[in-house]
């Protein structure tokens, strides 16, 4: 009898233990398969988003959105998430309720459109629909378009509500509570492109003395409530990697380096000269930091179609870059230098042959767009690595006059191709710039007649690349991309004072060369490498008649 009871009770175990495995079974198949029919559906919105962009549609809330969406799903708002997830793809789909940028006559009349998308509940410029941690960053960004738009023509700036969804963290003890929730996650939301902490670190901004809050008096934090956001931050960085990011709760450990947003988290402790900007808070880890950026900027370029993973790659691919040339070139040694550069480069060619749109002669955000998007700037690094600027150009690269090699001086009284070759067959060199003048080696882009391209090359020199960004800036419909402001865009390019020269490119046109040699009595080529740095120099003089 208790032998058959005992048989019985073994039975029953395998029948609750079978259950328990089938169940487990089917909801892990049920869990997969919701999770790729919500990976699917992300590539469909991003697709979604550079078609509705491309229309001219507002999309500045779109990537908010989908990571506010990822911070549900981590808190186990599993229907609630998947649910907004099916709506938001049927609302892009059929463009329901979106809003398409209007053609502006002038600043004031675009400020009252953006002022018009205030929320009047929370003073945010996004949908209360979505979560709380998504309201900051998504105003902010309105919030500096708007400052970029303000001139003499345009009204002070002035909200048409005020800031309430910040009282819910302007204390330390609520700030710091706040940024916990956000920056602690599971491992289903750590493989989301994007996590919740990059909301943390926007924060962080508001540390800043010139942040746009204070400077036109839109909200203020008290100097308890900064101290307390810059420790916290300082105390979040990784001491394995030096890199920031989301976290393990249980073990503090990171769960993914988060280069994007670890830059944004430097230059809070930097200046550009990479000199640390608190007594109490130096920056920590700097090598090991620089290293494992490198890794992550090693990482290959996506599949093409998935535009999801794309988009995080541009942007630590510009951010990263970024940081180590600003703020951590100090910290490296001579070999990183030089990968960064091989990096650096292998980045520059990615961008124009991905990127760049020439028919309209800008940058678009995703690869093989037609329409250039005022985000598709980020992709180009020329700024950041002094194409520009001599004073950064020579602390990155060092003096123009020690990188080029002087080839020598021609005096004749006719040029021909042949007296070219030395300046024309060096595989290194991507443009030849010709001079009317000796150039001035702290101005680089002044006196410029012509551009030559010796090869075919897909990288353009900045003395063609400036004028036509710019161009498309002044003649674009487009007032805003996901956080670029178009006005802002415009000042930056403009302030750069480069005039467009003759551009050639495959055939030297060597009778209007001769032409020109003749008029100014003397010609001087620069080489020019993809990163902008001079690398050869060789002049040519009439030879004066007795």
């Amino acid at each position: 009898m208790n032998h058959q009871k005992t048989v019985n009770k073994m039975k029953l175990a395998k029948h609750i233990t079978l259950g328990i495995l089938s169940l487990s079974i089917v909801t892990a198949v049920l869990v997969g398969y919701k999770a790729l029919k919500m990976k699917s559906q992300i590539k469909e919105l991003f697709k979604l988003n550079k078609t509705l962009k491309a229309e001219g549609y507002f999309m500045t809330d779109f990537e908010f959105q989908l990571v506010g969406m990822g911070y549900e799903l981590d808190k186990g708002q599993y229907r609630k998430a998947e649910t907004k997830l099916s709506d938001y793809l049927t609302k892009l789909s059929n463009k329901e309720g979106l809003i398409k940028i209007p053609e502006f006559k002038n600043n004031q009349e675009e400020i009252d459109f953006y002022l018009n998308l205030q929320n009047p509940r929370t003073g945010a410029f996004i949908d209360e629909s979505a979560p709380f941690c998504v309201y900051y960053e998504a105003t902010k960004n309105v919030l500096e378009h708007l400052v970029s738009l303000s001139d003499s023509t345009t009204a002070p700036l002035k909200l048409h509500y005020p800031l309430t969804f910040l009282d819910s963290i302007n204390t330390p003890e609520n700030l710091i509570e706040h940024l916990n929730d956000i920056s602690y996650v599971g491992w289903f939301a750590s493989h989301f492109p994007q996590t919740s902490f990059h909301f943390a670190r926007n924060i962080l901004d508001a540390t800043r003395s010139d942040n746009t809050l204070e400077a036109y008096n839109l909200y203020t934090f008290s100097p308890e409530w900064k101290q307390a956001m810059l420790k916290w931050m300082y105390d979040f960085q990784d001491p394995v990697s030096g890199m920031w990011g989301p976290k393990n709760k249980r073990t503090n450990e990171l769960r993914k380096y988060d280069l994007n947003n670890t830059k944004s988290i430097v230059k809070i402790f930097r200046d550009n000269q990479g000199n640390d900007l608190y007594d109490e808070y130096p920056l920590k880890y700097g090598d090991k930091l620089f290293k494992s950026s490198l890794e992550q900027l090693s990482e290959p370029y996506p599949d093409e179609d998935n535009l999801a993973e794309i988009h995080e790659w541009n942007l630590r691919q510009a951010k990263g870059l970024s940081m180590l040339l600003r703020y951590l070139w100090n910290d490296a040694s001579a070999e990183d230098k030089k990968i960064a550069e091989q990096m650096i480069a292998r980045n520059i060619d990615i961008c124009f042959k991905n990127y760049y749109v020439a028919e309209e002669g800008a940058f678009s955000y995703y690869p093989n767009s037609k329409k250039a998007s005022p985000d598709g700037i980020t992709n180009l690094v020329f700024n950041e690595i002094g194409a520009f600027s001599y004073k950064k150009q020579k602390k990155l690269w060092g003096d123009p006059v020690e990188n080029i090699k002087d080839i020598g001086e021609l005096i004749l009284s006719h040029m021909n191709t042949s007296d070219m070759e030395p300046v024309l067959n060096n595989p290194n060199i991507n443009s030849l710039r010709i001079y009317t003048c000796k150039p001035d080696y702290e101005n680089l882009t002044d006196s410029v007649w012509a551009v030559f391209y010796p090869q075919d090359t897909s990288v353009l020199d900045v003395m063609e690349v400036v004028p036509n960004i710019l161009h498309w800036a002044e003649t674009s419909s487009l007032s805003m991309g996901n956080w670029t402001s178009m006005a802002r865009l415009k000042t930056t390019y403009s302030n750069f004072n480069i005039k467009k020269p003759v551009i050639v490119r495959k055939k030297l046109p060597i009778k209007e060369i001769n032409k020109k040699l003749q008029a100014s009595h003397e010609l001087y080529f620069v080489g020019f490498d993809k990163l902008q740095i001079p690398r050869n120099h060789i002049s040519y003089k009439v030879l004066k008649q007795k």
